[in-house]
């Protein structure tokens, strides 16, 4: 007997694609945990129901995480995956729901869940830190890419001058960068830098960069850039 069953209110066995499901039993595989003890059991008819068996020893642990799932904040494990079924369900124009039984133990509103209307853009103070990994450009605006301490690139305008004083730094000291950023937040809630043209910048030492990532980290929030003001 399953212990849970997933239901994706879109589809029916006979039309899901093979690679959607895969997605979707990827994703909740990373919900759920307990990987080497969580088996998909089968299939259901009516709409695409996934049968879920946990093994016994397993059984209290993936509940519990299932459920720590429906308020997880960004740096809970559960966070991304929720998501990512969430974001499924609203492509493909459905819900969803993991229940045990009667019981729902978590639903996912997919296509009932409104968007986030778009914010901005609108221009903000901005710093930068990170690497210079590449500079150039044949115009009088050139381009300066940042990988900050998450690997994230962002991409820079600057003028020739502060290019020539930029490129003595590439693929070396950790830089902060200062100036006018353009954002928006989309309608996946995110911010996008649209636009960046820093004004100024400052070398820093390497473990600095580091270790400011690292308190923030502490504080219980990512993040890869600074807005000022």
């Amino acid at each position: 007997m399953a212990d849970y069953e997933f239901k994706i209110g879109a589809y029916n066995p006979k039309t899901i694609p093979m690679a959607r499901l895969a997605e979707y039993m990827a994703a909740l595989a990373d919900l759920i945990g307990e990987k080497d003890r969580v088996h998909f059991e089968k299939l259901k008819a009516g709409s695409t129901i996934l049968a879920i068996r946990v093994q016994p020893e397993a059984r209290v642990r993936s509940r519990r995480r299932i459920q720590e799932a429906r308020s997880a904040e960004k740096d809970h494990p559960t966070y991304k995956p929720f998501h990512r079924i969430n974001s499924m369900l609203r492509d493909d124009g459905a819900e969803g729901k993991i229940y045990s039984g009667s019981a729902d133990i978590i639903k996912f509103p997919g296509v009932k869940q409104p968007l986030p209307q778009v914010v901005g853009p609108f221009n903000k103070h901005t710093e930068l830190d990170g690497v210079l990994v590449r500079i150039g450009g044949k115009d009088k605006i050139a381009h300066a890419l940042i990988e900050d301490a998450d690997g994230v690139i962002w991409s820079c305008e600057v003028d020739r001058d502060m290019a020539r004083r930029l490129a003595p730094y590439l693929f070396g000291q950790p830089l902060r960068l200062t100036g006018e950023g353009r954002w928006l937040r989309n309608i996946e809630a995110r911010w996008e830098l649209v636009k960046f043209r820093p004004s100024e910048f400052t070398p820093l030492k390497r473990e600095t960069l580091g270790d400011s990532i690292a308190a923030i980290r502490k504080l219980g929030i990512k993040a890869n850039f600074a807005l000022q003001g």
